[in-house]
C-alpha cells in the first residue's frame, strides 16, 4: 500500500492539471482463476498515459498487485479510445515468493460524461522465476474519474 501512496504522491508533486481516480475489478487467469478489485490514480498528458494501481487478490491465497503502467492512445471509435499499454508490477504474495513482473496489454475507455469514463482492459504479465505461477492473461473493468 506505501507503493501506490508514493507513486501517487509523485504524480501530484509533477503539478499535474488532471488526474484521474479509479476502482476497478479484475479476473486473473493466471494458473487459478482470481476476482480481484482495486484502486487507481494516474495522469493523462495529451495520446500519453502513466497510472499506479493496487489490486487485491483473495482467491486462494492472498496476493496483492501493485502496478505502474503507461499508456499511448492509438485510435478513437466513435467516443472510446483504443490504447496500448505497457509497464510493470510487484506481486506480493501471502504463502508465497514475492516479485516483479512486466506487463502489456491494451485497453479501452469510453467517456460518459466530462468527468466519467468506463474503462476495460486486456493484460498479459510474465514474471520472474519464482513468481512464474503468475504469468497469465488478466482482464480488468472499471469507473474513473478525471478532477
Amino acid at each position: 500500500m506505501k507503493r501506490f501512496f508514493l507513486v501517487a504522491a509523485l504524480l501530484a508533486s509533477m503539478g499535474v492539471q488532471a488526474v484521474e481516480v479509479g476502482i476497478n475489478a479484475s479476473r486473473d487467469t493466471a494458473n487459478q482463476y482470481r476476482t480481484g478489485y482495486g484502486l487507481t490514480i494516474g495522469q493523462k498528458m495529451d495520446k500519453v498515459g502513466i497510472t499506479t494501481g493496487i489490486d487485491k487478490y483473495t482467491d486462494g491465497d492472498q496476493l496483492y498487485k501493485y502496478s505502474l503502467v503507461g499508456s499511448y492512445d492509438v485510435t478513437k471509435i466513435g467516443a472510446a479510445t483504443v490504447a496500448v499499454k505497457a509497464g510493470a508490477a510487484y506481486l506480493d504474495q501471502k504463502n508465497a515468493s514475492d516479485g516483479f513482473a512486466a506487463l502489456v496489454g491494451a485497453g479501452v475507455t469510453y467517456p460518459l460524461t466530462k468527468e466519467l469514463a468506463v474503462t476495460t482492459d486486456y493484460r498479459y504479465q510474465q514474471g520472474q522465476t519464482r513468481i512464474s505461477k503468475l504469468n497469465g492473461n488478466a482482464l480488468y473493468a472499471g469507473v474513473k474519474y478525471t478532477f
